[in-house]
């Protein structure tokens, strides 16, 4: 029930917290024209059919060589990928910690100016960008142990397909807790004021399995949810408009779901962080009532 709790409450938090949404909003639309410049959507490229004859047989290669201006064109996705994505991480950070204090402090009854938790953001953006490396590289550890037994049926088949069809199951399991754990990282850093606090979630997490696994699960619906809606309007604009304007008109327009996306994983994280104090408070008090022979 605490997975359901944190995630119902955090559409409240989202709908009762509108200035938060329009200064994530400002973000998103300062990010799209950058993206679109930076990242293009498509690397033209030409196909190639080359025909050989070798006697009385005509051999027919069917290709896409690399030259000089492709590899160049690769060589600028990758620098334009590179930029955006340092620039993207560090004003995520910034965005993310004063979001995640915004909340926090509303939930205290406390007022907060949307420039004053982003100076908070940009005092603490080094640690959240810290907190979020290590918690990607441990999702990433995590999933590839549970990934092993899927290598191992694949090397034994066709017998060890029943071992492949557990470590998917494995993998989805550990993936949605792996989700609902990271979470908890950043609620952890920005309430507690200390880096080391943030993976004090592990302790939370393995202690509350069930729930942090099950608010994992909600947290990736919600998120294909808001994407399921954005998909078709992106699909559409690069369409229907020439390819020199449709990737920025369609950055510009997928902005408002981005803001929403990105709010809702914010907010939804400070949720669950609250549902789970509550409930390791309630069996800290069951434990004492236990102890006092109290039977609950």
């Amino acid at each position: 029930m605490g997975a359901i709790d944190a995630f119902t409450n955090a559409f409240s938090l989202v709908l009762r917290n509108k200035r938060l949404y329009l200064l994530v909003l400002v973000m998103s639309l300062m990010m799209a024209p950058l993206g679109a410049y930076l990242i293009p959507s498509d690397i033209g490229y030409e196909y190639n059919q080359t025909s050989m004859q070798k006697g009385n047989v005509i051999i027919e290669e069917y290709g896409t060589p690399i030259g000089e201006d492709e590899m160049g064109m690769i060589m600028e996705l990758l620098k334009g990928l590179a930029i955006y994505s340092v620039i993207a991480i560090i004003v995520g950070a910034i965005f993310e910690y004063g979001v995640t204090k915004g909340i926090f402090m509303y939930i205290k009854g406390k007022e907060y100016s949307l420039t004053g938790i982003l100076m908070d953001g940009l005092r603490h953006f080094p640690g959240v960008i810290l907190i979020n490396f290590v918690y990607g590289l441990i999702m990433i550890v995590f999933i590839a142990l549970a990934a092993i037994p899927i290598a191992l049926g694949a090397a034994l088949m066709p017998a060890g397909i029943v071992l492949v069809f557990l470590g998917l199951l494995l993998v989805l399991f550990v993936l949605a807790f792996t989700v609902g754990l990271s979470a908890l990282a950043i609620p952890f850093y920005v309430d507690r004021g200390s880096i080391g606090a943030a993976f004090e979630a592990f302790g939370v997490a393995f202690r509350n399995v069930i729930s942090t696994t099950g608010f994992g699960v909600l947290l990736g619906v919600g998120v294909v949810a808001i994407m399921m809606v954005a998909s078709p309007i992106a699909f559409v604009t690069q369409m229907a408009l020439p390819e020199n304007i449709a990737p920025y008109v369609s950055a510009f327009l997928q902005a408002p779901f981005d803001a929403l996306l990105y709010l809702f994983l914010w907010v939804a994280g400070v949720a669950f962080y609250k549902e789970i104090q509550r409930m390791e408070e309630l069996k800290k008090v069951d434990e004492e009532l236990r102890e006092l022979g109290i039977e609950v």
